[in-house]
């Protein structure tokens, strides 16, 4: 089930929000909204409700704190750990601080890494304005994840997604707002190399600038290009915000600057914002907030909520909570999987050990043969050996050639018989031939019958033949039965 995530600005006296249903491999935008504070409200909590019942109820929420609210520096540290940034940066942010960093948030996020040194953009707020923020969102039932700077998400998307006539320029981002600029500057590779705010803008939301608010705007941007000369070349710059509707500025930029002046929905925002240009630059930075927690992003934005701070509630659809669970379950399986596959190598060990014993035992009846069918093949010689051996007499009372001399001592000699076959096994023996009348047949099934040795003495058949002769065929059992004498 996708989750739907808004993204909130409050520049100025207006709530901008941007909302989107992400799932495990996409983000597909719904819908951006605006409200502004109306006459007789004193903040903005009234405006937020009214865009919260045009959105409906969040899954989770992303919101922007006001630049004029934020300390920025950029830091280089000897280190990449991430433990150990988090234990120095405070302390080294504090160092480009007129004033202590105690009654404040610092937050942070790598933007740049480099033989084992690490380049942070860290910003630090007062605790006062960031507690006013979560309360605001708070009054209306949200618990943003994240509080982070809707600028530097833009500066991150322009690195990650340079249009190709400019994959090659450093760009400057002017992200203009009521009352207040946010300037940074990108390097050809994507790095923040300054980032400023400052007090100038559109007096609201929709009125062009004045030129006195277009000339700070133009003056700060000269003194940002001119302080990192040496490092970065004449960039093209980047309107984003309310101001960049502004045909003045974009005309005076053009001239005084002398470079070429994009829109900040040219770079990524666009792949969600399929309104206007000026409402994609109005609300490219709620797009590129809602970018950097896309599926697969590789954009790391800095979060507020650190420390007492700290983000404590459920997001519906976030398993992040599980993964311990899952970990330890992992492993227990693994080690479940491991003892069974180690218990299966024993048993066919010993298996194998066992067929070789048996190939070996079987070899000197059998000669060489798999162990799978030795012992059937064993058990099957043996039989037939046993057979064998029962023939020939071994172990038995009523030896074959006992049995043939006593029929033979039996029969009158002069009586007319000619034994045609004499069939032996273990219950008897069976007797065909002719002689010269049925007389002779009677006469010799009761010579066989006063013999001790056999038990009954069955005619199976006596016909008369060709040439006068008859033809029989006698049963006769034995009284000890081959086998009994064993």
């Amino acid at each position: 089930m996708p989750q739907r995530i808004l993204a909130l600005e409050t520049p100025g006296d207006l709530v901008r929000g941007a909302i989107a249903e992400r799932t495990w491999n996409s983000l597909q935008l719904t819908g951006v909204f605006e409200e502004e504070r109306l006459s007789g409200e004193t903040g903005l909590a009234e405006a937020l409700k009214r865009l919260l019942i045009r959105t409906g109820k969040p899954d989770m929420v992303v919101s922007a704190l006001p630049g004029e609210f934020v300390v920025r520096r950029l830091l280089e540290l000897p280190f990449s750990d991430m433990r150990r940034l988090n234990q120095v940066v405070p302390f080294a942010l504090e160092e480009h601080l007129p004033f202590p960093v105690d009654d404040a948030v610092v937050a942070f996020a790598r933007v740049g890494r480099d033989n084992g040194n690490t380049t942070v953009v860290a910003a630090l707020a007062r605790r006062a304005d960031l507690r006013n923020h979560l309360e605001l969102l708070a009054g209306a039932g949200l618990d943003p994840r994240m509080v982070t700077l809707s600028e530097l998400a833009i500066a991150a998307l322009i690195a990650e997604h340079k249009v190709s006539t400019t994959a090659s320029s450093a760009h400057l981002l002017l992200a203009i707002e009521p009352r207040t600029t946010s300037i940074v500057l990108v390097d050809s590779a994507g790095m923040p190399r300054a980032l400023r705010t400052v007090q100038a803008g559109p007096a609201s939301d929709g009125e062009a600038l004045g030129r006195a608010a277009t000339a700070s705007i133009l003056s700060a941007a000269r003194q940002t290009l001119l302080a990192h000369s040496a490092e970065v070349q004449m960039p093209d710059v980047v309107l984003a915000g309310a101001g960049a509707a502004s045909l003045d500025l974009r005309r005076e930029i053009a001239e005084r600057l002398a470079t070429s002046v994009h829109d900040a929905g040219e770079f990524g925002a666009s792949a969600l914002l399929n309104g206007s240009g000026s409402e994609k630059n109005r609300f490219a930075g709620c797009a590129a907030m809602l970018m950097a927690v896309s599926p697969g992003a590789k954009v790391e934005l800095l979060n507020f909520r650190q420390g007492e701070f700290a983000f404590r509630g459920r997001v519906r659809g976030d398993l992040t909570p599980f993964y311990p669970s899952a970990i330890l379950a992992g492993a227990v399986a693994l080690v479940a999987i491991l003892h069974f596959a180690l218990g299966v190598s024993a048993d066919l060990a010993r298996l194998h050990k066992l067929n070789r014993a048996i190939a070996a035992a079987a070899a000197p009846a059998l000669g060489p043969r798999e162990p799978d069918n030795a012992v059937d093949a064993l058990r099957s010689a043996i039989v037939k050996m046993d057979k064998r051996l029962q023939l020939a007499g071994g172990g038995i009372e009523s030896s074959p050639l006992e049995v043939l001399l006593a029929i033979s001592r039996d029969l009158p000699r002069r009586l007319p018989v000619e034994m045609e076959t004499l069939t032996f096994d273990a219950a008897g023996v069976k007797l065909n031939g002719e002689t010269d009348s049925f007389a002779s047949v009677d006469q010799m099934k009761n010579a066989l019958r006063r013999d001790r040795k056999f038990g009954t003495v069955e005619v199976v058949h006596a016909k008369a033949v060709s040439g006068g002769k008859v033809s029989f065929e006698l049963n006769v059992s034995l009284r000890d039965a081959l086998g009994s004498g064993r």
